[in-house]
């Protein structure tokens, strides 16, 4: 196990709320990323997992707009989304990322880095 990996989870499990920073560490130890990622790693992707989740709130009118995508709100979506690809181009620049194979790229793809549009807030 990469011990300063589990470190970094382990510090994001202690925090005082049961948001994103319990959550991801929960999904993450679930996942057994701490024997594959190291603290710095963990916390490229972290930081990469909450632009995706900023992201997804955004695009699909999540965030206390009642469910409205509104207009003027676009460069704001527009900066999320330009924000996440940089936090998710970092992490894939690590020595981590590149030393995971396919199944265990995959599934950090698709359970930390999706981003996706609803059908009903697609454009017609």
């Amino acid at each position: 196990m990469k011990e300063d990996g589990q470190d970094f989870l382990d510090h994001l499990s202690g925090s005082s709320s049961n948001g994103f920073e319990k959550r991801f560490s929960q999904i993450a130890t679930k996942h057994g990323l701490a024997a594959l990622l190291d603290g710095s790693e963990l916390s490229l992707l972290f930081q990469a997992a909450l632009c995706a989740t900023l992201c997804n709130i955004a695009v699909n009118g999540l965030g206390g707009c009642d469910g409205e995508i509104k207009p003027e709100r676009e460069a704001n979506r527009i900066n999320l989304e330009r924000v996440f690809m940089m936090a998710r181009d970092r992490f894939c620049t690590s020595a981590g990322w590149k030393s995971l194979a396919a199944p265990e790229r995959e599934t950090i793809q698709r359970v930390f880095l999706s981003v996706f549009v609803a059908e009903d807030n697609l454009g017609a």
